[in-house]
């Protein structure tokens, strides 16, 4: 088998809800880049990674100028030599960022070949652990609704079925933060799961302090309360509150979680397939979490359908996030959430192929 053709579409897929607001970015539209491999013998791959902020025309731009050329005539059965060539075209470039968010749409393509030659889904191909996997809700913890509309809308994802919710956090004042999490905890009881996402915009001062207060509300993970990248407040965090640190969402490779988890900077290991460089990484980075038994719950916006297939052959994944709902049909054979728990695909492949009607109406470029 020989790869022949190399298609990359650049689409802008609008929300069919009001806009999205956490403390860091207003969403109203994602970005895509979708990625098509065909070979000489009829079988397409499909591959993809995406954005919720402007400036995906530059993966789009890498992999037609530099991979694509690289691509035709390679045997996509070898996808680990094409990879690790591909990488190194480039590395000069960056290890992160644009050139692996290109690469990581590659890696998703050639598993798509593979599977489709497997005859298997992801999860089945992997080796299953469960046949279905557990939802989290974070679309009813926006942070621009009134504290009113959050605690309505907490409420609602309840009543549906989840026992397990996420709401943002990072006002300006912590103390409103403090206020909506006491509102929305009276509201739901206590035996639903809460969640609680910073998006970064912490410091070590203020995670400690409003960290610990926090703890009142039996809140299950604090998530991302400080920039990623620095590890020694996190670790400092860890030591100082007694809510578990999840972080992983802004975390690029698998040796930035290896010095999170060796150093007890991390307990809820975010792990994304679509910000590492693909799915190898993610298997390697939940290989390792298991190791020190810490739990994979990987951040997730619009590839449930990725990660849902990793969390049913991964024995340490307990459940995978659920948001952006209104676009939920953007993929064909999207997969759906009954009663708090998502169905798992039988068709072969990644099942990561953006409808017909959406490559059309909202390419772009």
């Amino acid at each position: 088998m020989k790869i022949t053709n190399v298609e990359t579409y650049l689409l802008d897929v609008p929300l069919r809800q009001k806009a999205i607001t956490d403390s860091q970015t207003k969403l109203e539209s994602v970005e895509f880049v979708a990625v098509r491999l065909d070979t000489d013998e009829g079988i397409s791959g499909w591959g993809f990674n995406w954005n919720y902020t402007k400036g995906t025309r530059a993966v789009q731009a890498i992999i037609d100028d530099t991979y694509a050329p690289k691509l035709i005539g390679k045997d996509p059965v070898f996808y680990k030599n094409i990879l690790k060539e591909l990488h190194y075209t480039n590395h000069f470039i960056g290890q992160v960022g644009v050139t692996r968010v290109g690469l990581c749409a590659i890696e998703f393509a050639l598993w798509d070949i593979k599977l489709k030659v497997a005859n298997m889904p992801l999860w089945k191909y992997l080796g299953p652990v469960k046949d279905k996997v557990k939802a989290y809700n974070t679309d009813g913890g926006w942070l621009e609704v009134t504290t009113d509309e959050l605690v309505r809308d907490m409420t609602a994802l309840v009543e549906r079925g989840f026992d397990a919710v996420k709401m943002k956090l990072g006002l300006p004042d912590p103390r409103e933060d403090y206020e909506r999490v006491k509102a929305v905890r009276k509201a739901i009881g206590d035996d639903i799961k809460l969640m609680v996402d910073v998006n970064t915009v912490w410091d070590l001062k203020t995670s400690i302090v409003w960290g610990k207060k926090l703890e009142e509300f039996d809140v299950y993970w604090l998530e991302e309360p400080m920039n990623p990248f620095d590890k020694k407040s996190h670790i400092e965090l860890a030591r100082r509150i007694n809510i578990p640190i999840a972080v992983g969402e802004t975390i690029y490779t698998k040796y930035d979680f290896r010095d999170y988890i060796e150093k007890g900077g991390v307990a809820i290991v975010q792990a994304d397939a679509t910000k590492l460089s693909g799915i190898d990484e993610w298997l390697d980075v939940a290989a390792l979490a298991r190791s020190y038994n810490l739990e994979v719950i990987p951040h997730t916006n619009v590839q449930q359908k990725l990660h849902v297939q990793l969390a049913a052959a991964s024995s340490n994944v307990p459940m995978v996030e659920y948001c952006y709902e209104s676009i939920a049909d953007i993929w064909e054979d999207p997969i759906k959430v009954e009663n708090g728990y998502y169905t798992l695909p039988e068709e072969p492949g990644l099942g990561c192929k953006l409808t017909d009607k959406i490559l059309k109406e909202c390419r772009i470029g």
